[in-house]
């Protein structure tokens, strides 16, 4: 009776930890997957989503096909391929068992209210708490101004506050007016177009009110953005606007961009050049597998470390989000 009794608490105990992660998952119901282009027609809108280390408020249902966009429930929903998180063709993961994935996009979900805008980023599960990077470059359609550079960062200065080091930058016609970059499972800047910190979320007490980062299981974060921190007049909403995302994903190193190198070891991937020019992501999304490669393959490999000139250019790997009345 007491083998009976032990393997009775240890189906409870799996039963339960299955249904947690299950409760996550909208229901199956099939909706019909779209092309970037389609998707970006189709108004999202919208609805509130609190960043609570739960995300059953997402309650839009992702299309079946991989690489396809849908728009259900208020949300606008991407669903990215699986196993295609090889950068630009070469890329593998550090040796470190903990760092041994972490930067596959599964999916990127967008929605908002009249305060908020709310971003979901999910990858694979890393191998431990060391979750990964996240780039969220934002472009407002008719804007104007922007940086073509993902807030960079100064080489010598170093550090979260100062920038990404992921050596990106976009095409002029997806110049961006705002970066959201996430590190760690609760930690986010927010940059201007000038590469200057405007919010931070660091889980100390001068974080900027309203910005809140959140993970769900390491592998699911939640942002909330409060409008007004990026350009949205007070009262007003994106509403009738329409925004493209540029979403980039790789691992974290003291809160930047993981370097990733020639030769794979211990504590960093391999496949990049010789002098660290190439991007420090290992994906995309908004493109298939061959474009995101070659996008992110197109870096000079003769540039000096830093320079932008040299960077890997993101031109069609982006989502388009067609903002709906409130």
């Amino acid at each position: 009776m007491g083998r009976v009794a032990l393997f009775l608490v240890i189906g409870l105990v799996f039963s339960s930890v299955c249904f947690a992660e299950d409760a996550a998952e909208p229901a199956a119901t099939a909706v019909k997957a779209l092309t970037v282009d389609e998707a970006g027609k189709i108004p999202v809108t919208g609805h509130t989503i609190a960043a609570d280390k739960n995300i059953r408020d997402w309650t839009g249902v992702a299309p079946e096909q991989e690489n396809s966009a849908a728009v259900s429930n208020g949300e606008y929903i991407w669903k990215d391929a699986a196993g295609d998180d090889a950068g630009s063709g070469s890329y593998t993961y550090p040796l470190d068992k903990v760092l041994k994935k972490g930067a596959d996009l599964k999916e990127f979900r967008v929605t908002f209210d009249k305060d908020n805008l709310y971003l979901l980023i999910r990858t694979d599960r890393p191998g431990d708490w060391w979750t990964g990077f996240k780039i969220v470059g934002i472009h407002k359609e008719g804007a104007a101004g922007g940086t073509e550079v993902l807030a960079q960062g100064d080489m010598d200065e170093g550090g979260f506050d100062s920038g990404t080091f992921a050596n990106l930058k976009v095409a002029p016609a997806l110049a961006c007016q705002y970066v959201v970059a996430i590190s760690s499972s609760y930690k986010g800047r927010i940059y201007d177009e000038k590469g200057k910190v405007i919010a931070r979320k660091e889980a100390q007490p001068d974080d900027t009110p309203g910005f809140k980062v959140d993970d769900f299981n390491w592998n699911a974060i939640e942002v909330v953005i409060p409008l007004k921190l990026i350009g949205v007049p007070q009262g007003a909403s994106p509403a009738g606007e329409t925004w493209k995302f540029i979403i980039a994903t790789g691992q974290q190193d003291s809160d930047v961009a993981r370097r990733v190198e020639a030769t794979q070891s211990q504590y960093h991937g391999g496949g990049g050049a010789e002098v660290n020019v190439n991007p420090n992501v290992y994906d995309l999304a908004g493109s298939d597998k061959a474009t995101q490669e070659k996008e992110l393959g197109s870096f000079d490999p003769n540039a000096q470390e830093g320079d932008p000139k040299g960077f890997a250019t993101i031109g069609k790997s982006f989502l388009t989000v067609n903002f709906g009345s409130k």
